[in-house]
């Protein structure tokens, strides 16, 4: 093994790490969980191989923490020598929360082929039921249950009760303006589009893709629409995140067209910062497409934005998602970053380690976690128009089961809605509407 493999932390530090990651799960007092009679495994090897999971079925008592009665767990949890009925009993589910909530397998992924930059279709021959529930919140849930079953009310009621649930709004304030980057970009999504299409033989989807790229090529709409996006969540009473790009630096072809094109000190965009903080929301940092490994420019932009808007800058979330398990929220770590949601794949919906979840994420190697606490993101809007597009009703279905997935494991996450896509341009207002309805009631409580 070489001396930058990936290496397990001991039994004793997985147990200690999730103990403290699920704390809302037993927010009083975790020594009744602690106490559990979980089996431990030791792993002869490091982890290798893409992600398998094996299906565990659950006892009576706890079939409603899984789904259809059951949990998936990675296979390497798993002491597989027993029968359906008992392997709950040789599941060491501090190692499958613990593998499944630090992405371990795309972190060995990286390590042998590179960062994936947040594109699923990279990951290959990968079991992709770990992205369509949080498995790690139900295995919280029947860890709580184990405790019930086997103290009773009492020490139930010692590990205090479930937390809340939540969906946080965010927005990346890619654009202000039509540009031409922007038109090219968006441009290259809708022929990308009508290719598949006409390939499907669907010709009259493809007349309508081709349609909308010359007319958001030529269009001259005004993309400042701040006032009606504001004033849709002042009526939904919900509190959201806008995350801003500010870099003084000159830019190369490739920043020039990824990177926004916007001054955060203009008296413009001052005047903005200042009317979202007015209506209550956060103002975050978006930090440039080359800053995924740069914990100096991601200081410089966050001190930018901080300066122009007169307000603490601590949440994050990395433009285009570029991340990198090993670099990434080290290098926001060590811009004092407090809280990112860069966790989520480009290319589809779902939950990319299994969670709805605010922890502190693992140091692999080192002693203990960062200070940095991560928040995963659901879905963001394109999901549902540039690489899966779908009827209104589609849509709704899809948003759906994210966030009622998120209320049933009392977990938090956030989701990611572009201003720049209420335009005409785009037409994606209604979506970005129904999302809000969502939120709101399937949180009642929130």
């Amino acid at each position: 093994m070489g001396a930058d493999a990936l290496v397990l932390p001991d039994n004793k530090v997985v147990r200690a790490h999730m103990l403290a990651a699920l704390i809302s799960y037993w927010p009083s007092d975790p020594k009744p969980v602690e106490s559990l009679p979980v089996v431990q495994r030791s792993l002869a090897c490091h982890v290798s191989g893409p992600l398998r999971l094996v299906e565990i079925v659950l006892p009576e008592w706890a079939t409603n923490c899984g789904v259809g009665g059951m949990l998936l767990v990675p296979q390497e949890a798993v002491d597989e020598n027993h029968t359906n009925a008992e392997l709950w009993r040789y599941t060491d589910w501090w190692l499958a929360a613990f593998l499944l909530l630090e992405g371990w397998h795309e972190r060995v992924w990286e390590q042998e082929h590179g960062p994936i930059h947040s594109y699923s279709f990279r990951l290959t021959g990968w079991d992709e039921r770990a992205w369509d529930r949080a498995w790690v919140n139900r295995i919280a849930l029947f860890l709580r249950k184990w405790v019930e079953q086997v103290s009773g009310d009492e020490a139930l009621n010692r590990i205090g009760p479930l937390s809340k649930s939540s969906v946080h709004m965010t927005h990346d304030v890619d654009a202000v303006a039509k540009t031409l980057p922007i038109r090219l970009k968006q441009c290259g999504f809708n022929l990308f589009n009508a290719a598949r299409s006409l390939s499907r033989g669907q010709l009259r989807q493809a007349i309508d893709r081709l349609k909308k790229a010359i007319q958001f090529m030529i269009g001259q709409e005004n993309w400042w629409g701040f006032d009606q996006l504001l004033q849709y969540e002042a009526d939904a009473g919900i509190q959201a995140t806008y995350h801003f790009y500010a870099d003084k630096e000159p830019k190369n072809m490739k920043r020039w067209l990824l990177d926004p094109d916007y001054d955060i000190t203009a008296p413009k965009e001052r005047a903005l910062l200042g009317q979202i903080i007015k209506y209550g929301h956060i103002i975050g940092v978006h930090p440039g497409f080359e800053t995924w490994q740069a914990s100096n420019q991601i200081a410089a932009q966050r001190f930018l934005i901080e300066a122009a808007a007169g307000a603490p800058v601590t949440r994050c979330r990395q433009h285009w998602l570029r991340f990198s398990w090993k670099d990434t929220w080290q290098a926001q770590d060590s811009a004092s970053l407090a809280l990112d949601t860069t966790l989520m794949f480009n290319d589809r919906p779902g939950f990319r380690n299994s969670s709805a979840l605010i922890w502190q994420p693992h140091k692999p190697n080192q002693a203990g976690a960062l200070s940095l606490r991560a928040m995963p993101t659901l879905f963001m809007d394109s999901h549902f128009y540039d690489y899966q597009p779908m009827s209104s009703s589609e849509r709704q279905d899809a948003m759906l089961h994210w966030i009622r997935e998120c209320r049933d494991v009392n977990g938090k996450a956030a989701i990611l809605w572009h201003p720049h896509t209420l335009t005409r341009d785009y037409g994606w207002s209604d979506g970005f509407r129904d999302a809000l309805s969502l939120i709101k009631e399937s949180m009642p409580c929130r």
